[in-house]
């Protein structure tokens, strides 16, 4: 799964942004803590529907 963040820093310093997750999960945060909470509340699918970790699983080319 990827996420896009976009981040900045307020003029006191407190980091905000936008969080973009596939199927429109996500949405604003202002702080850490609130990001937290965005990224808590995005609904991840099953390791399975994941073509990319299906295919890093598979590659044990050690």
């Amino acid at each position: 799964m990827r996420i896009q963040l976009d981040l900045f820093r307020s003029g006191d310093g407190r980091l905000e942004g936008t969080v973009r997750a596939p199927g429109g999960g996500g949405g604003p945060f202002t702080g850490v803590l609130d990001l937290l909470r965005v990224l808590e509340a995005i609904d991840l699918p099953a390791l399975d529907d994941d073509p990319a970790a299906t295919r890093d699983r598979g590659n044990d080319d050690g």
